[in-house]
């Protein structure tokens, strides 16, 4: 761990405090410091409602897609919901078959919904498609995949079924014809945030299906404003919360005496653009339109968090009214009975649900049915229809998380005995790991800890149903789906995203694969000019000791909730001394006490043994870590958990 080449330490607060002109220095100093924070309203910093989030009907094909939902119900014809295996993608196809399965209006709808295993490769593989046409859909809804597979979305669609697709991968320059694809990243899309996950989609076609139903579909409001710079007035026209030209009105032939005035005195306890403000208007006109989306935005949050979205602009909203609605329901809200009993046997904090509980404790758990192979088991038990039912089933879910950590732990034993053994391969620009003995369904998590350890990109590759599974994960900004594709000749499958890829091959073929990889790397990271070339870490603030402790955790409180894009507060603690070393787990963690800073706990996960060999050669040394709560058997405490520990050296820009 001390092996990092540079530490960047922060200001002293005492030097923050002194020169940020605010009432808050210090999450004024904050704010400013981070680019997805600093340009939007205050209020909007501070508090989350439904006035926060876009119109759904900029979504590229959003209302073709709730035609064929609404005119396929209403006939009785087969709809199929067909999900991926992790928590985005149990997530979304939950909330969509949740809404269907409870709204009077698709009372009678013949609805099925399935999810891929682990043992099937990503996406509409031969295998989904065989499944697709056993069950003989009418209308088919895939979540969280379908954009690059236009050949199989094709296919089906030559057969007489129907295909909406939802998702938020990568698109690729063909895309598929005559299917309604909602994915924010379409080139044609307007939609004002492209980094949203599959669950906030389904969201998303939820609440607009709600709109669709209501009396405010297609109303056309009219505002008169004056042009930036000038004294002239221009007209602007909105529909369903989106700013439309005059050469749409014209097109759609509409009398003028029904148009409705823009409600100017309208206010809003956020301030809004335009178009957010009047489509939360026509919403609240709506009746229980919030109280029926509010319980929509658990899963939506799960989706964001889990699948590692920006937690700025509109993800930043959703988790926070995702984390108000699941503390309801942890409180006795029974509507949803398998999320509300999954809560309850987690035992997380009576004080409320937070962004820690959804990053790894709701999250993890879901997702590891699909790594185990039991995708199935997550979905029933967020389906689950009775108390009985989903208790049975939230137990079910934690034995299953139980395996996939036993597993995880296992895997992680043979990677370290593989580096020890093979320490060169640790001098390469990617790790690369493969042994006939590593187990399937982690992969994702195992390699996502070589990153952590080794500091560069890297592979994990384990056999799975007689071929071979990897998992790809970048260290900085590289994107990973540039060196899958350069190497996409030896795979069967592959897929994901920038940061985190996927891909299947042949097990008789991963010496020639392993072969090229080196070299491709070496070429892919060359392209980065921007690349680091050394580990470095940089800190928000130097903390004295002393200034530890609650107070000041509650200083940067409103910058939550912390995660991909708004990363948690890094601090820097220099020249200091443990005291009350606890080893944990065998010393595989370590517990300490630094002299100065009271009751607080300090915990080093995994590098104990590390810590204490270097503890034995040095009186005193440098942290860097985070401040947290941790709630575990009825009692919330603070503790810093140690990122670095090391002797940094001076360097002028500290």
């Amino acid at each position: 761990m001390h092996h990092v080449t540079k530490v960047h330490f922060g200001p002293l607060l005492s030097e923050v405090r002194t020169k940020v002109e605010s009432k808050r220095p210090l999450l004024r100093y904050l704010v400013d410091r981070r680019e997805g924070l600093r340009n939007i309203h205050p209020k909007e910093l501070l508090t989350s409602d439904f006035s926060c989030l876009h119109s759904p009907y900029s979504l590229p094909d959003l209302s073709d897609a709730i035609e064929l939902l609404l005119s396929f119900a209403k006939a009785g014809k087969k709809i199929l919901l067909y999900g991926d295996r992790d928590s985005d993608g149990v997530s979304s196809t939950c909330l969509l078959a949740f809404f269907l399965k409870s709204h009077p209006q698709f009372s009678d709808i013949n609805l099925e919904v399935m999810v891929s295993s682990e043992s099937d490769p990503y996406g509409l593989c031969k295998e989904a498609v065989l499944k697709i046409k056993k069950a003989k859909p009418d209308l088919l809804v895939t979540l969280d995949f379908g954009s690059s597979q236009a050949d199989e979305i094709e296919e089906l669609t030559n057969m007489g079924i129907r295909v909406i697709v939802l998702d938020h991968h990568e698109v690729p320059v063909r895309i598929p014809t005559n299917c309604a694809l909602v994915n924010p990243r379409r080139t044609d899309s307007v939609y004002p945030e492209k980094k949203i996950c599959t669950a906030v989609l389904s969201f998303k076609l939820v609440s607009a299906i709600l709109f669709r139903l209501s009396q405010e579909f297609n109303q056309i409001y009219v505002k008169t404003d004056t042009i930036e710079g000038s004294d002239q007035k221009e007209t602007l026209y909105f529909q369903n919360g989106i700013r439309i030209s005059e050469e749409i009105l014209k097109s759609l032939s509409l009398d003028e005496k029904n148009f409705l005035p823009y409600p100017e005195d309208f206010l809003t306890s956020i301030p809004v653009d335009a178009e957010r403000k009047i489509f939360y208007y026509q919403c609240s006109k709506i009746p229980d339109f919030f109280s029926n989306l509010e319980e929509e935005t658990d899963l939506a949050g799960i989706g964001t968090i889990t699948d590692m979205m920006p937690l700025t602009g509109e993800n930043r909203h959703f988790v926070k009214l995702a984390l108000e609605s699941l503390t309801k329901l942890y409180a006795g809200d029974k509507k949803r009975k398998g999320l509300s009993e999954l809560l309850k046997e987690l035992r997380l904090s009576p004080q409320g649900v937070t962004t820690k509980d959804l990053g790894w404790s709701i999250g993890p758990v879901l997702n590891s049915a699909g790594r185990m192979g039991k995708t199935e088991e997550a979905v029933s038990l967020l389906l689950s229809e009775t108390v009985g039912e989903a208790k049975t089933k939230a137990k079910q879910l934690l034995s299953i998380n139980e395996e996939r950590k036993e597993r995880t732990k296992r895997n992680m034993d043979r990677v370290e005995r593989y580096f020890a053994r093979k320490p060169e391969r640790t001098t390469k620009d990617l790790v690369f790991c493969y042994e006939p003995d590593m187990e399937p369904g982690v992969s994702g998590i195992v390699a996502t800890r070589m990153v952590d350890t080794y500091k560069k990109p890297a592979i994990f590759l384990a056999p799975d149903n007689g071929d071979a599974r990897g998992s790809i994960r970048s260290y900085g900004k590289e994107n990973v789906l540039e060196l899958l594709e350069s190497l996409s000749h030896h795979f069967l499958h592959f897929g994901g995203h920038p940061e985190a890829g996927g891909f299947s091959i042949q097990i008789d073929t991963i010496p020639t694969f392993e072969s090229e990889l080196y070299d491709a790397a070496q070429k892919w990271l060359s392209q980065d000019k921007e690349r680091e070339t050394i580990h470095s870490i940089e800190t928000d603030f130097t903390v004295l000791t002393e200034e530890m402790g609650e107070r000041l955790l509650k200083e940067w409180k409103d910058l939550e909730p912390f995660g991909q894009g708004n990363p948690d507060i890094k601090l820097g603690i220099r020249n200091v001394k443990a005291i009350h070393l606890t080893p944990l787990s065998g010393g595989k963690h370590v517990r300490f006490h630094l002299i100065g800073s009271g009751s607080l706990k300090y915990m080093i996960w995994n590098k104990g043994e590390e810590f204490q060999k270097f503890m034995s050669e040095h009186g005193s040394f440098d942290l860097v870590g985070s401040l947290e709560e941790n709630f575990y058997q009825g009692r919330t405490t603070l503790q810093f958990i140690v990122e670095w520990f090391g002797i940094s050296k001076d360097n002028p820009t500290d």
